[in-house]
């Protein structure tokens, strides 16, 4: 039965991972019509946000926790903003390349911050993904003026990658749910500010085919995939996790390239190869639930 169990489990989180992998398809999307990185991040964080508000009652004991919680929803909106800004300035499968590299980050935070000492396998995984971004950030292929929308991006991998070794072993246990809650409220808060410090022009889609696109980005980007690897993960454990949850790269790159014309040079297709590799050889030490909710609040 527990077989069984975990079997079952992999589907939700292989199907969890195919459907993050359309953020920066919808996100292109979205640009297209109009809309600019503020606004696309708001859109994808707002559904979710109304879903989990029912599970935001948390004990008083919990206070801070729940604090934290909050706190690191703060960094992440910032830093999911960071990262469909560069989505709108650079090259899709840069900024997508650049995301994944959290796992290196994971290993220098774990180290630096929470004295965590990492394995050999996780070291060498760290190493190939730092080769796999090197690959990618060329400064020739690069336009003029992107170098801060470069470094603002590498925000959300140091977001991610800080949630990860934070939630291995939190300061309080308060439910997943309710955790999830939290941070995403930490990200709207965060970003309706953000976006009107910017005064956007657009605020609202001008075609069916934007409308389609908040619909996606906040439902079958965000919010779907959170609910179907929060029922997957528990059931599995972090390492197999981490290693579907690599498939969500390549359903990025492809429906980038296949649905949206985006080129991919042969250092792309190396990076993303090493990446996936990297995720293979890493053997991750925390619980499986903790992986779940750092990955669907990143």
């Amino acid at each position: 039965m527990k077989n069984q169990s975990n079997i079952g489990g992999q589907y939700f989180v292989l199907l969890s991972a195919c459907f993050y992998g359309l953020n920066p398809f919808f996100a292109q999307q979205l640009f297209q019509d109009g809309l600019g990185a503020a606004m696309v991040s708001l859109y994808r964080f707002i559904l979710p946000a109304l879903f989990f508000m029912f599970c935001l009652r948390t004990p008083r004991e919990n206070r801070l926790e729940v604090f934290r919680s909050l706190v690191l929803g703060v960094a992440s909106g910032v830093a999911i903003f960071g990262y469909f800004h560069a989505l709108e300035t650079i090259s899709a499968a840069t900024a997508i390349l650049i995301y994944y590299s959290y796992p290196f980050f994971s290993v220098l935070i774990g180290w630096w911050l929470f004295k965590r000492t990492p394995s050999q396998n996780t070291l060498v995984s760290a190493a190939l993904i730092l080769i796999a971004v090197s690959l990618t950030i060329r400064p020739e292929s690069l336009p003029e003026g992107v170098w801060l929308s470069v470094a603002a991006c590498f925000l959300a991998p140091v977001a991610v990658a800080t949630q990860v070794q934070y939630l291995s072993n939190p300061k309080q246990t308060i439910p997943t749910r309710s955790r999830v809650a939290w941070i995403t409220m930490g990200h709207v808060l965060v970003l309706f500010p953000i976006v009107v410090w910017h005064e956007p022009e657009q605020i609202l889609p001008v075609s069916m085919v934007g409308v389609f696109s908040v619909f996606g980005i906040a439902l079958l980007a965000a919010a779907l995939p959170q609910i179907l690897f929060m029922l997957g993960a528990p059931r599995s454990c972090a390492d197999r996790n981490a290693l579907t949850g690599s498939l969500e790269l390549v359903v990025a790159f492809l429906t980038g390239a296949l649905l949206l014309g985006d080129p991919l040079d042969r250092f792309e297709l190396t990076a993303m190869a090493l990446i996936v590799l990297a995720l293979f050889i890493k053997q991750g030490q925390a619980k499986s639930t903790t992986y779940s909710t750092a990955h669907n609040t990143a």
